[in-house]
């Protein structure tokens, strides 16, 4: 099949799964999620995505019992019902289910649910347009939390404006993309936003930081304008599903193309790291 859901147990085709309607998910997104990228029924970078997710779930006190390794079993088998050699693997836990109430619900147990799907890798090569919108998200962006709805609205207006992301800023500072993280390169150095509250620390952004270095590229992880991010050499869109993308428009504005050796450079040694990574021996 070319999908598979997974809830608490029960395995269905993603539009048959069920999910009840008292689940915390549905009625205050609350919960954690992570999204995986599976090649030849093998996950990439699985242990930094754990990690992340056990620290989202510390932060919002979520007590999901379940370990790491029963946990990759059963990501295994959903990725293994999945006839595609190439998917996009998305989990997410929810506090529990019970009657709609704000505070913590007394005895509710975490849900856990699976979706998986046939996704092709992106195209590297493609320049991509972005739009520029005004950052409202929460304080916390640094917890992969359920509520999303501040890059949903930002990514239906780029969609509206014929762009493929969205950049955010907080008056005039960039932080990150509606579902992504952003790179700059100016003069030879990979530059992006500091690992704090006010950005997701992206897995594919850390990759990237990590073979910069192994190629001697200079890192620097300081905040940038949008100003800088105008008059950049480079920029990149990171993400599981984008890998290392590259931006040639921001809203109806040309910009990057001057440092095209750079940025090819970067995006090989990223496949190569991740085929390698998903090798079959």
């Amino acid at each position: 099949m070319d999908n598979i859901g997974y809830y608490n147990g029960t395995f269905a085709p993603m539009e048959q799964l069920m999910i009840p309607a008292l689940d915390r998910g549905v009625y205050f997104g609350d919960g954690v999620y992570e999204a995986l990228r599976v090649e030849r029924h093998r996950f990439f970078a699985l242990r930094e995505h754990l990690a992340r997710f056990r620290a989202s779930l510390e932060f919002l006190r979520i007590p999901f019992a379940m370990t790491d390794d029963a946990l990759t079993a059963i990501l295994q088998e959903a990725a293994n019902r999945v006839d595609s050699d190439s998917q996009q693997l998305y989990f997410q836990v929810t506090r529990g289910t019970a009657t709609r109430t704000h505070s913590f619900p007394e005895g509710a147990e975490p849900n856990l649910m699976i979706l998986s799907r046939a996704v092709p890798l992106a195209d590297l090569a493609e320049y991509r347009r972005v739009a520029v919108l005004p950052d409202t998200r929460w304080g916390h962006c640094n917890i992969k939390s359920l509520n999303l709805i501040p890059g949903v609205l930002a990514a239906q207006i780029a969609k509206e404006r014929g762009c493929s992301e969205a950049v955010f800023h907080r008056d005039g500072i960039v932080s990150e993309c509606s579902s992504s993280n952003l790179l700059l390169l100016k003069d030879g150095t990979l530059r992006t936003a500091p690992a704090d509250e006010r950005i997701l620390p992206g897995v594919t952004r850390g990759h990237f930081l990590m073979l910069a270095q192994r190629l001697n590229i200079p890192v620097d992880e300081t905040a940038f304008t949008l100003d800088e991010m105008m008059h950049a050499d480079e920029l990149m869109i990171t993400s599981t599903s984008a890998h290392g993308l590259p931006v040639g428009f921001v809203d109806d504005k040309p910009v990057c193309g001057r440092d095209q050796t750079l940025l090819r450079r970067l995006q090989m040694a990223y496949r190569e790291f991740f085929w390698e990574s998903v090798r079959v021996d």
